[in-house]
């Protein structure tokens, strides 16, 4: 244990005013007005700024940093609060570097210019906000003794790329025209708005997070298409619009009824050409699966071949 002398703290608050970086004056200026975030975030939405605590620990700790206006005119109230001189915390904001944007792949690169889906996809992105990207990715896709798909879980980890996001698009596509999947169950969202090309097989599907998140900020989003296609089906792909940390994808298929082979493959594009990626086995009572990392922007898929007729 050791202490510090009365001088010590304000002189280090001084040095990072001067010096930067944002999150740790903003940290040491916490740290000396002795209010906790729960505080803050109360005196910000009294003076009209609505911050969350977890935005505020994400400041403090230098994993987001206030980019868009409406975080600006936050922290410029921050200083007030903090009994800072005014500009002080905002002028270091305009010296820190902003991390670099994710790269995101337009819908033509992964569904091609002519697919009937890309009418759809772009007008949700021009009436909604969709800064969100994938971290992370398991889904499970279920096969019946029938050999057609039946139904897709999914879990996703989404990230913010702006402020005040909520909403993360989906989009899922049977295996034969007059078909498109049903979404059918979600937790931690909730379906917003949503388009069927029946005739395509497509559904594109809004899901509304339970709150609009700040930039730098994560939520868990899951949910569950039911299939209806009416013939047996042989692949499922999943489209990439951003790199991924982590992508796990199951098929269980059927006991009794498993494919002869089955194997993972990559596109960069519909057009190919086809990359192979893993031959997987495939056993009784268990799903095949495959797990990937760092997963650049793309189509991963699995791809099955059925004993007989």
């Amino acid at each position: 244990m050791f202490s510090t002398g009365p001088g010590t703290q304000p002189d280090r608050l001084a040095d990072a005013l001067a010096d930067g970086p944002f999150s740790r004056a903003l940290t040491l200026a916490i740290d000396r007005s002795g209010l906790g975030l729960d505080r803050l975030r109360d005196r910000l939405a009294a003076a009209g700024a609505a911050v969350s605590t977890t935005t505020l620990s994400y400041w403090r700790t230098g994993r987001t940093v206030p980019a868009r206006a409406r975080s600006r005119v936050a922290v410029r109230i921050l200083e007030g609060v903090l009994d800072l001189p005014p500009g002080s915390l905002t002028g270091l904001l305009e010296r820190d570097p902003e991390p670099p944007p994710v790269p995101v792949v337009r819908w033509e690169r992964l569904w091609g210019r002519r697919g009937a889906v890309l009418r759809v996809l772009n007008s949700f992105e021009a009436a909604y906000r969709t800064s969100l990207v994938l971290v992370s990715l398991h889904e499970a896709v279920h096969v019946g003794a029938d050999r057609r798909l039946h139904r897709l879980e999914v879990r996703e980890v989404v990230r913010a790329t702006e402020d005040d996001t909520h909403i993360r698009l989906v989009t899922a596509h049977g295996v034969g025209p007059g078909c498109p999947p049903r979404l059918v169950r979600t937790r931690y969202c909730s379906p917003g708005r949503s388009e069927t090309l029946a005739e395509e097989g497509f559904t594109v599907t809004e899901l509304v997070l339970g709150r609009g998140l700040d930039r730098g900020e994560t939520a868990i989003a899951e949910y569950e298409f039911e299939f209806t296609d009416d013939r047996p089906d042989f692949s499922y792909e999943r489209r990439f619009r951003n790199a991924v940390h982590e992508h796990l994808l199951e098929v269980h298929f059927a006991p009794g009824c498993e494919p002869r082979t089955c194997h993972a493959y990559r596109l960069d594009s519909p057009a190919g050409p086809e990359t192979p990626v893993a031959d997987l086995p495939v056993t009784r009572g268990l799903p095949a699966h495959v797990v990937s990392a760092g997963v650049t922007p793309g189509i991963l898929g699995l791809r099955w071949e059925w004993d007989g007729p």
